[in-house]
């Protein structure tokens, strides 16, 4: 997975997955973490087909993590139990059509 240039964590930031929590056929969770700075990541992935044929919407959200949230995550025997609200309202980068923006949060769930 090549690290978006928009990650900030630190100066030389290099995501590196540790594990997907849900996966369905137009939603990914995933728990990311930087090589360099160990900081994790939530990483959501939607994709919004048009049925039309104008072509799909493809949206990726990136939330850094606390530590706790992190070891949370990767710890948790049933992932999608854990409580994701706080995502509602913590800072975020979204990359979509549009392009890459700060955002103040992201969905909490899978849209699917």
């Amino acid at each position: 997975m090549a690290t978006p240039g928009f990650i900030d964590c630190c100066g030389g930031p290099d995501l590196v997955w540790v594990r997907t929590l849900y996966e369905s056929h137009h939603d990914q969770e995933s728990l990311l973490r930087c090589a360099a700075c160990r900081t994790f990541w939530f990483h959501r992935f939607h994709e919004f087909p048009d049925w039309s044929g104008g072509g799909d919407d493809l949206t990726t959200w990136y939330t850094r993590l606390t530590t706790d949230e992190g070891e949370r995550l990767r710890d948790a025997a049933e992932p999608t139990a854990v409580d994701l609200s706080f995502l509602g309202t913590r800072p975020s980068w979204m990359d979509d059509a549009r392009g890459s923006r700060r955002v103040d949060g992201a969905p909490d769930h899978p849209h699917g």
